[in-house]
């Protein structure tokens, strides 16, 4: 018939080719497909020897069969980088979140450290530098007896140690400590209150003795 296609000697060759490539892959499979089950086999037999190791005795004349080594199968590729140990692993970066949080604690313990320092050096500070009543209790006893108003006092501070300069109230609270517990005078004239160091007390002069006339001596 006209339509029937005509098979040229390449058509011809080409399909003899691909035959003898089909027959031999089904080989290869049905070999593979022996050589599987042979190694199934062996498999079941060496898990069943392996249960019954201690109850076993191998004659030394029954051949032990060796197993056929299988091929390793190919891993699969991971796009994950190996995990190494040692100083190999310290070269792995950190994700971002890890990063963040490390470099936060970093900064809070900075904080801390810097805080505590702060407070030490304050207290310190505080320890080596005279309160303000004794500051007070200085400028007053200068001038005992005198009257002064807590303006003048603060005045008087402030030109002595101008670096503990402060309010007129904190001023009035020490002056008030002073007045509870170290004898210092305060006094409210026409409304205006006044603090006074008192005079310290003359202390006696020691009484001399009196040396009296010597009796005359007595008449013989």
């Amino acid at each position: 018939m006209a339509n029937e296609p005509v098979n040229t000697p390449i058509q011809t060759e080409y399909a003899e080719h691909l035959a003898a490539a089909l027959a031999a892959n089904q080989a290869e499979q049905a070999t593979l497909s022996t050589r599987l089950s042979k190694l199934q086999g062996e498999e079941k037999w060496l898990a069943a020897a392996l249960a019954d190791t201690p109850s076993i005795v191998v004659a030394e004349s029954t051949p032990v069969p060796t197993p056929t080594p299988v091929p390793a199968l190919a891993r699969p590729a991971s796009s994950a980088p190996p995990v190494r140990d040692g100083a190999d692993a310290a070269a792995v970066p950190l994700p971002r979140a890890e990063k963040a949080t490390a470099a936060k604690k970093t900064a809070t313990a900075k904080k801390a450290a810097a805080k505590k320092a702060a407070v030490a050096g304050a207290e310190k500070t505080a320890q080596a530098s005279p309160t303000l009543g004794r500051l007070l209790s200085d400028i007053l006893s200068k001038q005992p007896g005198e009257p002064k108003k807590v303006s003048e006092i603060q005045s008087e501070l402030e030109e002595a140690h101008p670096e503990r300069a402060t309010s007129v109230q904190t001023i009035r609270n020490a002056l008030q400590r002073l007045v509870e517990k170290h004898g210092l005078e305060r006094d409210n004239r026409q409304g205006v209150v006044l603090y006074t160091w008192p005079v310290p007390e003359a202390t006696p002069a020691p009484a001399t003795e009196v040396k009296g006339e010597e009796p005359a001596p007595a008449a013989v």
